[in-house]
């Protein structure tokens, strides 16, 4: 798998959560081949396919739908105590109420320091996924409303 790909299992909860946007890349469920299409396009439509986005994708697909937003809170971190002194980043993730914009911003959490910046967006994506899954609400149907 591409390193800035998101997992299959983070694929199918963004299939369940509603992602349409056309992208590059897909899956087959029943095989675990990957696809790289030259066009875009939206596999989601079918049951046996996945559409899997990049983590920059999905970041800003979950930004734009669930005004969740993922970003970094802090500047990179150079660890003086490590002889090879890697840059160390973080993730943090929150929600913005649309109508309070990012004064109105629920604070849902964040990832370790690592220098992989791959592996971090994608713990950030699942705190997204698992923060929304826990907060969305159902839609009610009302039906049809009789007149007398």
């Amino acid at each position: 798998m591409k390193a800035n790909l998101v997992t299959l299992k983070q694929a199918q909860e963004l299939k369940t959560l509603g992602f349409r946007d056309e992208v590059s890349t897909s899956m087959s469920v029943e095989t675990g081949n990957i696809y790289y299409q030259g066009l875009p396009g939206n596999h989601n439509y079918f049951n046996f396919w996945v559409s899997v986005p990049t983590v920059d994708e999905a970041i800003d697909w979950l930004r734009r739908k669930y005004s969740v937003h993922i970003y970094t809170p802090i500047p990179p971190f150079v660890d003086p105590t490590d002889s090879t002194n890697p840059i160390l980043y973080r993730y943090a993730v929150k929600f913005c109420n649309k109508r309070d914009g990012w004064n109105g911003r629920v604070y849902v959490g964040e990832t370790n320091l690592s220098e992989n910046i791959y592996s971090l967006k994608r713990q950030a994506i699942w705190l997204a996924i698992r923060w929304i899954k826990q907060n969305k609400k159902p839609k009610v149907s009302l039906g049809k409303v009789r007149r007398k």
